[in-house]
């Protein structure tokens, strides 16, 4: 029969019943990374292991933690055959020995020495060959320059000159000879810039010797088994540096009005261990944001006279000649108190409360690697389906187009949060958007860019004023403004399309507006 044990990170040792046995022995945990919950700031790693357990006290170390674990976060269970006790849990500093650092730094010196007895040979045999490279340019250099010069009287010219095979040979010797050095000198040199990365790797390694790895913790774990027993513990643990966040792919289907809406999500840590072939899920809990509703603070008001704030400011600075300062009654508000209140006012305001209101897990299938270099990892999440109502939405006034819009239900069985959608019509990318916060059932609508199947004009007409009554009567003075909006749509089939202009709003009480349209509107008021 397997036993289930559990821990928490301790503060104090569990003392155990006294008993004397020798020390607790360390014994080495392997428990690399197994299922990895992140959250949109950080996350939960899971790792576990197994071990034969002797009789007696025991310290179970588990090395390799990061150092941006969250100290009250460590969470240890274990199972085994026999009875186990779990003791203190504790996070420290790694361990190491003097001796293997040591043994170390001679290894390292040794390799560098011979790295830089190989730059130096290869130094040298650079040299070798611009020496060479020069050499040849004298010597084309010296023919070609003795081919220039006149020939004295009563003497034969150059035997080259007189000999074209002589020159052909010449030719290609020098050819030969430059491309030979030439190629090379390009080997060499690639050797030595391998050999100058591989110096500076090993001069990094050395400057890091000397004490514990920067950051790098440990796990201890104390135990006591009544027998020796096979022990598989796992050990839980928040940790910063990781985050994740959502993205879409919208695809509209016009003639079918149905739209395919694909979630996906983009992982990235920075966490300082990598996440291998581990079990992934996404939550949408953001656990460093607190669990409780922001509180509103008192937000006081007082009536304030200016001439008795500047009296009271003058008396502080001892302006009055040192006058005491006015005697004046508790005001319901200090200055400090009415600066403070537009501070806790913006405070009360939680930007994030919409976005996380519901917390869902999502639980990737398979297994998944995620680096600790912050490169992005695309994961998909889901794929939904609805149907569509699609139509066209225009403002001629100010552009003379009309707009493609889809408006259909969210089909997802939870919330999704906001995040970047592309968006595609008909199998053709046609730009980006930005999603809400979308619940189960909610309606959304999306616009898929201009539609060119249907034609737009906005058409001013020309002004007309007129004037009424006398001046004993009263006057009166009209202007109207006319446009004429034509639309044509070279649909297959009906499409609607909600046409939206303005009219202007009268801000003094003797300037009234009316509105005359054929056809009628549908809505007034939209929008504000």
């Amino acid at each position: 029969m397997r036993r289930s044990i559990l821990a928490a990170l301790a503060l104090m040792p569990v003392a155990f019943p006294a008993m004397a046995q020798d020390p607790p022995r360390r014994l080495a945990l392997a428990a690399p990374p197994v299922a990895v919950t992140v959250y949109p700031e950080q996350a939960t790693v899971t790792r576990r292991g197994a071990m034969d357990l002797p009789a007696g006290d025991s310290l179970v170390v588990l090395s390799g933690v990061p150092a941006g674990v969250l100290r009250d976060s460590v969470t240890v269970r274990g199972q085994a055959g026999a009875a186990v006790s779990i003791g203190a849990v504790e996070l420290r500093q790694a361990s190491f020995d003097r001796r293997d650092v040591d043994a170390r730094r001679a290894g390292l010196e040794a390799r560098l020495r011979e790295v830089e007895d190989a730059i130096a040979a290869l130094d040298v045999q650079i040299s070798a060959q611009a020496a060479q490279l020069r050499l040849i340019e004298r010597l084309s250099g010296g023919f070609v320059a003795a081919q220039r010069q006149p020939t004295p009287p009563n003497e034969p010219p150059p035997r080259l000159s007189a000999d074209p095979a002589a020159w052909r040979a010449a030719w290609d010797a020098v050819r030969e000879g430059t491309a030979e050095a030439a190629e090379a000198t390009r080997r060499l040199q690639l050797d030595r810039r391998t050999a100058d990365q591989r110096r500076e790797a090993i001069k990094a390694e050395l400057a890091t010797l000397g004490g514990p790895p920067p950051g790098s913790l440990e796990i201890a774990v104390s135990v006591q088994a009544a027998a020796p027993t096979r022990l598989e513990l796992e050990v839980a643990y928040q940790i910063g540096g990781a985050r994740w966040l959502p993205v879409y792919e919208v695809r509209l289907d016009s003639q079918a009005g149905r739209v395919a809406l694909r979630q996906e999500a983009i992982v990235a840590q920075t966490s300082g261990e990598d996440w291998a072939d581990v079990a992934l899920t996404l939550s949408t809990a953001r656990p460093s944001e607190g669990t409780a509703a922001p509180a509103l603070s008192p937000w006081r008001i007082a009536l304030v006279d200016p001439a008795r704030l500047e009296r009271e400011r003058a008396a502080r600075d001892g302006v009055m000649g040192g006058a005491p300062p006015l005697a004046r009654a508790p005001a319901p508000a200090t200055a400090a108190a009415e600066q403070q209140a537009p501070r806790q006012q913006a405070q009360a305001v939680a930007a994030t409360v919409q976005a996380a209101g519901f917390a869902v897990e999502y639980v990737i299938p398979g297994r998944a690697t995620v680096r600790a270099d912050g490169s992005e990892r695309r994961v998909r999440v889901a794929d939904m389906a609805a149907e569509a109502t699609v139509s066209a939405f225009t403002v001629p006034r100010l552009a003379p187009r009309a707009f493609l819009r889809a408006r259909f239900a969210h089909a997802a069985p939870a919330p999704t949060l906001p995040g970047a959608a592309s968006l595609h019509l008909d199998g053709v990318f046609v730009g980006r958007a930005g999603l809400p916060l979308l619940r189960a059932g909610e309606e959304v609508s999306l616009s898929f860019g201009a539609d060119d199947r249907i034609r737009v004009a906005h058409e001013p007409q020309a002004r007309r004023r007129a004037q009424e009554g006398s001046l004993l009567t009263g006057r009166t003075s009209s202007e109207n403004f006319e446009a004429l909006i034509t639309l044509r749509s070279f649909h297959a089939r009906p499409i609607e399309v909600t046409v939206q202009d303005q009219i202007p709003v009268s801000a003094d009480a003797e300037l009234t507006v009316a509105m005359q349209a054929d056809p009628a509107p549908t809505a007034r008021d939209v929008d504000d």
